[in-house]
């Protein structure tokens, strides 16, 4: 693999961390449907976050800062929230599907 993955949001970001968290919502029947949210973190999208800056400033993580990054982590999980599903997207990419696009 050459580098880290780009960012999907701004295709020009590095991704710095990635958090899976569950996920319910309902679909068109009225089912829940249980799945995971993926929530990124980017260089370039999410650069004012102190996590961001600490690798901006580090370039990795360093063993001697374990406790400054698992208190960095801690506060950059409990502000994750994963985005809910694009309609419009998903329309538009199950009309492609049944057309055999994809």
């Amino acid at each position: 693999m050459t580098g880290s993955p780009v960012c999907p949001r701004c295709r020009f970001g590095e991704i710095l961390a990635v958090l899976r968290l569950p996920r319910t919502w309902t679909n068109a029947s009225g089912r829940p449907v249980r799945g995971l949210g993926e929530v990124l973190l980017c260089a370039r999208c999410d650069a004012g976050d102190p996590l961001v800056t600490y690798f901006a400033v580090h370039a990795a993580a360093r063993p001697e800062h374990a406790a400054l990054l698992a208190r960095l982590l801690r506060q950059w999980a409990a502000r994750a929230r994963p985005e809910g599903p694009d309609e419009d997207t998903l329309r538009a990419e199950a009309e492609a599907w049944r057309r055999g696009e994809l």
